[in-house]
């Protein structure tokens, strides 16, 4: 058993620098979020709620590159560890049968971010969120953005998103901004992509449709819902808002909008059998999400107005 907190970026760096694994591990931050206290809790205020403690953050940006480190530094990064298993315990407490779904959605956690170490500047594309429907050109665009990133994050070791977000790559794709301004405009962008400006403009200009959107991976990572999937995808999505409420789970545990857009486009496709090993049918998810979805998508569920609840509606067994 290995306690952490949000340790998603960590276990990445271990994978890449030392290809360490750790399958015993729990996430205290997931722990916090299927208790309902939470979706992302950081760590000293989920201290100071369960233990009373008086933890603080003064210190979470300082230059831990200089050596010697000092005394506040050392008390700061003890503090990170060595409350871990006591929130563990009172969290586990609380859970009860839960802590399953805590181990299981924790393994989650540490194969996506081995899956991540492996990603090289040539696949990065496929973990660009929000790419779906994109034409031709818009495509290329984010194939080439996306390996600049990866390139460019190794390079200056920064964790992708603050060399450019999914939302601002995929922008940049749909827009293709000819001058250095339209690029520094988007909303969000950050410091560092707008610092290099003219660097993203080459290699926009440079972007030539390739191979990925004719391979069997790329037509899934590229297509879009059909009219009826999106409507499908909405109605999905605000199931996610009901159940979540009922079970006190944090909704982004239970399913993303892109979780809901897959589900909904599959079975367009394929039909409710060809979903099953989705991780709505197929993991935890399945005891407390994937039965509201699919007896709605199959007729058996209704979702009706509920003034009384706190997002409008609710689900009711169709008679």
């Amino acid at each position: 058993l290995v306690v952490a907190h949000a340790p998603r970026q960590d276990l990445g760096l271990l994978a890449t620098r030392f290809g360490t694994s750790m399958p015993g591990i729990v996430d205290t931050q997931l722990m916090a979020a299927f208790c309902g206290i939470g979706e992302q809790v950081g760590l000293a205020a989920l201290g100071n709620e369960l233990l009373r403690l008086s933890m603080s953050k003064d210190n979470q940006w300082t230059d831990w590159a200089r050596r010697p480190l000092s005394d506040a530094q050392l008390t700061y990064a003890i503090a990170d560890v060595r409350h871990l298993p006591a929130l563990y315990a009172k969290l586990a407490e609380q859970l009860g049968a839960r802590l399953a779904w805590v181990r299981e959605e924790s393994r989650a956690v540490l194969a996506d971010a081995l899956a991540a170490s492996q990603i090289t500047p040539e696949t990065a594309w496929e973990n660009v969120g929000g790419a779906r429907g994109l034409d031709a050109p818009a495509q290329a665009v984010v194939v080439a953005l996306a390996a600049w990133r990866q390139r460019l994050a190794m390079e200056l070791d920064r964790p992708l998103g603050q060399v450019l977000a999914d939302r601002n790559l995929v922008e940049l794709a749909k827009f293709r901004p000819g001058n250095p301004g339209g690029v520094r405009a988007l909303k969000g962008i950050s410091p560092l992509a707008r610092a290099r400006a003219e660097e993203i403009l080459e290699v926009i200009a440079k972007a030539e449709p390739t191979a990925p959107s004719d391979t069997e991976t790329g037509k899934r990572a590229w297509k879009a819902a059909s009219v009826r999937g999106q409507r499908w995808s909405e109605m999905l999505i605000a199931i996610v808002q009901v159940v979540a409420e009922d079970t006190g789970i944090a909704a982004r545990l239970l399913a993303t909008r892109a979780d809901a857009e897959e589900v909904a486009r599959v079975v367009d496709e394929r039909g409710l059998d060809g979903a099953k090993d989705l991780p709505a049918f197929s993991t935890w998810r399945n005891e407390v999400l994937g039965r509201a979805w699919r007896g709605w998508l199959d007729g058996t569920l209704a979702v009706v107005g509920d003034a009384t609840s706190a997002h409008g509606v609710r689900l009711v067994p169709r008679g």
